[in-house]
């Protein structure tokens, strides 16, 4: 139940022994008893507090009101204190503590509690966004790392040549794109169309070409029915 409130990517790492679905809603429905028993004693000790210090008010108004002579038909007569007795959920709830406690629990527990009755269930929504924020900020410097290492491998960007199969050694194309760079969503059954024939390109490549990273991109002429379902445009350099 405990562990049911980490965020839901890491249950795959937890003991095949922990069923995570029951305990999810298990777990949902104690946060959720929990909100009540930390809620009903404060909210009735708030709410007491309130009705205390508004009849106090009343009665120091009244006094003041009797002291300075005051009739009671007069209209500037304050008759009673401003009350905040018909707030004091509100207040309780945004201003207090255990308000806050109440609220948050409250709240997860009834999201958790249904996530796992429609079989979808979560971990505690602030520690999974708190873990989605640091994944996605260890996830961008990994890729910049990575990126950075990719790019002394393959030295300083120039454009792309192409060759010819015989001279690329990799038979069974019309021709090869040689590119400094790995181009994003060009993968094999890719159609690229150029100002003048489309191709379909096949296994990309990886060399070393005068001690630098190479990525071949094997292009065959597109000329058979097959369904196209994924293309790019591309100017074939001279």
């Amino acid at each position: 139940m405990v562990a049911a409130l980490l965020p839901f990517r890491l249950w795959e790492r937890l003991p095949g022994s922990f069923e995570m679905a029951r305990a999810s809603m298990a777990s949902g429905l104690v946060t959720f008893f929990l909100a009540a028993a930390i809620g009903i004693p404060g909210f009735l000790e708030h709410a007491g507090f309130l009705v205390s210090e508004t009849n106090a008010l009343t009665l120091k108004v009244a006094e003041q009101q009797i002291q300075s002579g005051m009739r009671d038909d007069d209209p500037k007569a304050i008759r009673f204190a401003p009350a905040m007795n018909a707030f004091a959920l509100f207040t309780f709830l945004l201003m207090t503590p255990k308000g806050w406690a109440t609220l948050y629990l409250g709240g997860t527990g009834s999201i958790r509690l249904a996530a796992a009755w429609f079989d979808d269930p979560i971990g505690d929504p602030v520690l999974t966004g708190l873990d989605g924020i640091l994944w996605r900020r260890r996830a961008r410097r990994r890729a910049k790392e990575e990126r950075r290492t990719r790019e002394a491998l393959e030295g300083p960007e120039i454009r792309d040549r192409v060759v010819s199969s015989e001279k690329a050694g990799i038979p069974g194309c019309d021709l090869v794109i040689v590119a400094s760079r790995a181009k994003p969503g060009w993968s094999r059954g890719v159609v690229v169309y150029t100002a003048d024939t489309c191709y379909r390109i096949g296994d990309p490549v990886e060399r070393v070409v005068a001690g630098n990273v190479r990525t071949l991109y094997p292009l065959t002429e597109h000329i058979d029915l097959e369904v196209v379902r994924k293309s790019v445009k591309y100017d074939l350099p001279a």
